[in-house]
C-alpha cells in the first residue's frame, strides 16, 4: 500500500510539472508575445526569453521539492542524494534571488567627483522597457528621481528592448518627472539590435520633460551639456566639440563607454555612460576580465580618471539577455560634482 502511495504521488508530481511548464513557458507566453514590437530575425530568441522569464517562476517550486528531498535524504542517511539534492536547492534559491529579489530592488548610490563646478546630477540608463522591463519598473524610478533633490537627470541611452507595440502608453511615466531631463538613444532604440525605433520614441515622448541631445550642445550659466550617438551607430564625430570655445566646463552623456574613443583632443570635464549594466551578474574581477576578452571594454561600473578624461558609467535599471541581477542592483547614480572634491 505504501509503494502505491509513493507510486500515485510521483505520477501526481509529474502531471503537475507537465502542467506548470505547460502554462508558465507555453501558454503565458504566447499569450504575451504578440503585445511586443519584435524584428523578424529576433522571434525566435524572443519567444525563448518569454518563456524563461515566466517559466523561472517554477523556480520556486522546484526550490521547495529540493529542500524536501535534501531533509528526507538527510533522514534515510544517503549523504549523497541529501547532497545533491541541498546542491540543486541553493542553485534554485541563488537564481530565485537573482530573478526575482535584486532586479525589483532600485537603490541609490552617490558618488563625489572633483570637477570645475557645483552640481547635482542623478544619472540613469538601460530602462529596457518590453520584454524583461515593465511599465512598473519606470514608474518606481520616476518616482525616486523626483524625490532626489538635484539639479537635472541624465539618461543615458536604451530605452527599449523589444518594447510593447504602444510604446507612447510604456514611457508615459517619464512625463511625470518633474526635474529638467537630458537624453541620448542607445544601440537598442536604434536598430543594433532592436527594431528602428528612434523616430517612434521621439514621438511617445514629445512634449515631455524629456530633451534629446544627441550632437547638440545645450548652455547653461555655469557649463555645456554635450549629447552622442551610440557607438555602434558609426556616427561619433566629436568634432563639433573641438571647436567650442574652452570657458565653461564640458559635461558628456554617451550611452556607451566605448564612446571616448571619439574624444581625443576634447577637453571636458566629465563623461557620463551606461550600456554595461555593470555587468548586471557582478562577480570580483571576473567579471571585468569578461568585458575586457569579449568587449574590449575596461570600463563596466563606476568612476573612472581615464587617459582621455574623467568618466562615470552607470549600472543602468533593467535587464536584457537574462532575466537576472546579482551582486548590481538596479541603480540610481546621483554624481555629486564639488569644487573641493568633498
Amino acid at each position: 500500500m505504501p509503494a502505491l502511495i509513493c507510486r500515485q504521488a510521483r505520477i501526481a508530481a509529474a502531471c503537475a510539472w507537465i502542467v506548470g511548464i505547460g502554462v508558465f513557458c507555453v501558454l503565458w507566453p504566447w499569450l504575451e508575445y504578440p503585445t511586443f514590437d519584435i524584428e523578424p530575425q529576433e522571434r525566435l530568441k524572443a519567444a525563448a526569453q518569454l518563456a524563461v522569464l515566466h517559466g523561472s517562476w517554477l523556480l520556486w517550486p522546484l526550490l521547495l521539492q529540493s529542500v524536501i528531498k535534501a531533509y528526507r535524504r538527510a533522514g534515510e542517511r544517503r549523504v549523497l542524494r541529501a547532497c545533491g539534492a541541498s546542491v540543486l536547492g541553493l542553485v534554485c534559491a541563488l537564481l530565485c534571488y537573482a530573478r526575482f529579489v535584486e532586479p525589483n530592488e532600485l537603490v541609490v548610490s552617490r558618488t563625489v567627483i572633483p570637477a570645475p563646478i557645483d552640481l547635482n546630477i542623478a544619472l540613469v540608463s538601460d530602462m529596457h522597457i518590453g520584454i524583461y522591463t515593465r511599465k512598473g519598473k519606470l514608474e518606481q524610478m520616476v518616482r525616486k528621481l523626483n524625490a532626489l533633490h538635484v539639479d537635472m537627470v541624465l539618461i543615458a541611452g536604451d530605452f527599449t528592448y523589444d518594447p510593447p507595440h504602444d510604446l507612447a502608453a510604456a514611457l508615459a511615466p517619464l512625463r511625470q518627472l518633474d526635474k529638467p531631463t537630458y537624453a541620448v538613444l542607445g544601440n537598442h532604440d536604434t536598430q543594433s539590435p532592436g527594431p528602428p525605433l528612434k523616430h517612434k520614441i521621439f514621438h511617445a515622448l514629445a512634449g515631455s520633460p524629456v530633451h534629446f541631445i544627441a550632437h547638440r550642445v545645450v548652455d547653461f550659466p555655469g557649463f555645456r551639456l554635450a549629447g552622442l550617438y551610440d557607438w555602434w551607430s558609426g556616427r561619433d564625430n566629436a568634432a563639433f566639440l573641438r571647436d567650442l570655445p574652452q570657458n565653461k566646463p564640458l559635461l558628456i552623456l554617451m550611452h556607451q563607454p566605448h564612446s571616448l574613443r571619439a574624444l581625443h583632443g576634447v577637453h571636458f570635464a566629465l563623461a557620463m555612460a551606461g550600456h554595461t549594466h555593470g555587468g548586471q551578474v557582478y562577480l570580483p574581477w571576473l567579471t571585468k576580465q569578461v568585458f575586457l576578452w569579449m568587449r574590449d571594454e575596461p570600463y563596466v561600473e563606476g568612476y573612472y580618471d581615464t587617459p582621455q578624461g574623467e568618466l562615470f558609467v552607470t549600472r543602468g535599471v533593467g535587464v536584457t539577455g537574462m532575466p537576472l541581477r546579482f551582486n548590481c542592483p538596479p541603480t540610481i547614480d546621483v554624481l555629486e560634482l564639488r569644487r573641493d572634491g568633498h
